[in-house]
């Protein structure tokens, strides 16, 4: 799953090609991964709901919170008789569209093939990412932004900001892991129960950490997984802190993880695959003392540690 510095590069990338940019049309042929955060509009016909409110507003920024992107979206003037689900006023205001890339998904701009429905181009090209596209907004510069998801199992959130905020995951995602300070990682885990890598996993405690961030910060601090947080000592959390800040930046300067699907939106590569120091490396050696790692499932997730650096003390 792509985690927080691969959503982090793909913002980075993104905001230059679509900051500015309107949108022309929206489509998707996965109306379960489009959530509507209004009552009101939660109709049969979202899908087409959601194009009609879309079309014209304009690309503002792109920020990130966590392993979500938001897109905000510019006021629309309102253009005939309003709807009735409009509130009557002179505009639409603003919106917001978020985006989560989930275990497979990935975002790229491309040009747009006038008169070819994004359906039409999945149908006749045998390219993959034409054949896995399940989400297209069409930009008023003649290029394309598509969500490209083998899986299918990425969302997209549409709707004001207050009502996004109120949504159960987007309004409950904790402090952002690349804005932590060293007393903001503290306070995220004080009070906690149970073994720290689950709750490093928790996106309502920390936001943006994933397998890969967790295996190999746990073990640049040298803490068994397994370990109990109540039971770390404040030497212990710091040093953790410090180990997650340093693996976000060094992940980041890598271009990110490519190891099955994550791309660059312009198609390039990750490279920290080939810099990894713990993670899917069973079997190999320790890069610290030698030892063999091994793999162990900690809250159900596999973990790859060090059985010396990270021995659980008695």
């Amino acid at each position: 799953m792509p985690e927080l510095p691969e959503v982090e590069i793909t913002r980075m990338k993104l905001l230059p090609l679509v900051r500015g940019r309107r949108i022309l049309d929206f489509w998707t042929d996965w109306p379960k991964g489009l959530r509507i955060v209004n009552s009101k509009t939660q109709k049969a016909n979202s899908q087409k709901w959601v194009a009609n409110d879309m079309r014209g507003r304009k690309v503002l920024d792109v920020t990130r919170q966590g392993k979500v992107l938001f897109f905000r979206l510019s006021p629309r003037r309102a253009r005939g008789k309003p709807p009735r689900w409009s509130s009557g006023r002179a505009g639409e205001p603003e919106r917001v569209m978020a985006v989560h890339l989930r275990m497979s998904g990935r975002l790229e701009v491309a040009s747009h093939s006038p008169g070819r429905h994004p359906e039409r181009q999945r149908r006749v090209s045998s390219s993959l990412p034409a054949r896995w596209t399940h989400f297209a907004w069409q930009l008023s510069d003649g290029k394309e932004l598509r969500f490209i998801d083998p899986r299918k199992f990425g969302l997209v959130w549409y709707g004001a900001p207050g009502e996004l905020q109120r949504d159960s995951y987007l309004g409950g995602l904790g402090i952002d892991a690349k804005a932590l300070l060293p007393v903001d990682f503290a306070n995220a885990l004080a009070g906690r129960r149970g073994m720290i890598k689950p709750l490093l996993l928790r996106q309502d405690v920390i936001a943006g950490i994933g397998n890969i961030l967790a295996d190999e910060s746990l073990w640049h601090a040298g803490i068994p997984p397994q370990a109990s947080v109540a039971a770390l000592g404040a030497p212990a959390l710091r040093r953790l802190g410090d180990s997650l800040r340093l693996t976000i930046q060094t992940v980041l300067s890598s271009g990110g993880t490519s190891i099955r699907n994550f791309r660059h939106p312009d198609g390039r590569l990750g490279r920290y695959q080939e810099r990894r120091l713990v993670y899917g490396r069973e079997g190999e050696s320790c890069p610290r003392c030698r030892t063999e790692l091994c793999r162990i499932v900690v809250g159900g997730r596999g973990t790859t540690i060090c059985p010396t650096c990270q021995r659980m003390s008695s």
